[in-house]
């Protein structure tokens, strides 16, 4: 089981300081310099990529999110990152320590994509056991099970054993496990995977809480709007390349939005021919919407609308949505995957 694993890391070296020249020139909480992983099939011994070289930086005290579809690369990174896989090249840091040396697990959190729980426990002991494979003392342990057993909406069901929990549940649970000890560093791998919108949002929630607290956050996720609500960084990943860094404000401000203007009753006017392909019409309930697709335009549409007498209730930017972002990203690299193929055929042509 990925998380306890972690934490029988954790316990075994806890406090011990970590080696002379281990420590990156950055003071990031994680830290990557060309990561990369690939896998040969036993059967065709084709060589597949997972993750090509991965330069990346996550700040202390940021959530940072993987974006990415499914594939894309997200949990061979995060495997890399908590030593559940070994690079085939290129190093990592976690915390100023190696990923390769078990002290970088003292402070970390895990949550892996599919945790595995014994059924034969319930859940005040399980934690009890992470709890203490992490470091905690026996008098800590229960309390703190039991408070998150609470905390991740589990309360009332500190008997029933973990083989009589829904999926929703179990992702619950396991996002318990993996802050019982208060880490410094919380790895999580879809933690939305599973749950219903009030268990989204309770994850939401503890996730917001442990940034207040100065917890560094990386996530893994495919679900949008998760990742647009909590992230102070996103990184995109198609291909196991690393398409683009920034933060949710860039990237959608680098879509250029549109703008919506709303006018009182039935428009009956003509749209001009230099409006035509940017300025949409449509009827609502009394008033008219207009959405224009260039904003660059807007002075022009509103100097026409004041000109032919339309009464202008409103103008409305709306900013990019990071869905958009990321399907072009998507189509940007699968035409430039296309094109690669297309190149290295007539290169094998031309050499034949």
């Amino acid at each position: 089981m990925p998380s306890v694993v972690s934490s029988v890391a954790s316990r075994t070296v806890a406090g011990q300081r970590p080696p002379d020249g281990a420590r990156p020139a950055s003071g990031a909480a994680i830290r990557t310099r060309g990561l990369a992983k690939s896998y040969r099939d036993n059967w065709t011994l084709r060589v597949k990529v997972g993750l090509s070289p991965l330069d990346l930086d996550v700040e202390r005290g940021e959530i940072f999110g993987l974006l990415g579809p499914n594939g894309a690369g997200k949990t061979t990174t995060l495997k890399l990152l908590t030593g559940l896989l070994k690079p085939t090249q290129g190093r990592a840091w976690l915390m100023d320590v190696p990923a390769e040396d078990v002290r970088s697990r003292c402070a970390l959190g895990f949550l892996p994509e599919q945790p595995y729980f014994y059924d034969y426990l319930n859940g005040v002991e399980y934690l009890e056991m992470v709890a203490r494979l992490s470091g905690l003392a026996a008098a800590e342990a229960t309390p703190q099970a039991r408070h998150w057993l609470g905390r991740v909406g589990l309360s009332g069901r500190e008997r029933v054993l973990l083989r009589k929990y829904s999926k929703g549940m179990l992702q619950r649970l396991g996002l318990a496990a993996a802050l019982v000890h208060s880490p410094e560093l919380l790895i999580l791998d879809e933690p939305m995977s599973g749950l219903d919108p009030f268990g989204r949002r309770d994850v939401r929630d503890l996730i917001l809480e442990q940034r207040e607290r100065g917890v560094t956050v990386l996530f893994s996720s495919h679900i949008l709007p998760d990742v647009e609500a909590l992230c102070d960084r996103v990184a995109i990943l198609l291909g196991g390349r690393l398409e683009r860094v920034a933060t949710v404000g860039e990237l959608v401000s680098a879509r250029g939005g549109s703008v919506e203007i709303r006018c009182a009753g039935a428009a009956v006017v003509e749209l001009p021919h230099a409006f035509a392909t940017t300025l949409r019409r449509s009827e609502r309930p009394g008033e008219t919407l207009f959405t224009l697709s260039d904003a660059s335009l807007l002075e022009p549409v509103l100097a026409w609308m004041v000109e032919s007498r339309l009464s202008v209730r409103a103008v409305i930017p709306q900013r990019g949505a990071l869905e958009e972002v990321f399907l072009a990203a998507a189509e940007a690299s699968a035409n430039a995957a296309s094109a690669e193929g297309v190149a290295a055929a007539g290169d094998t042509r031309r050499s034949a």
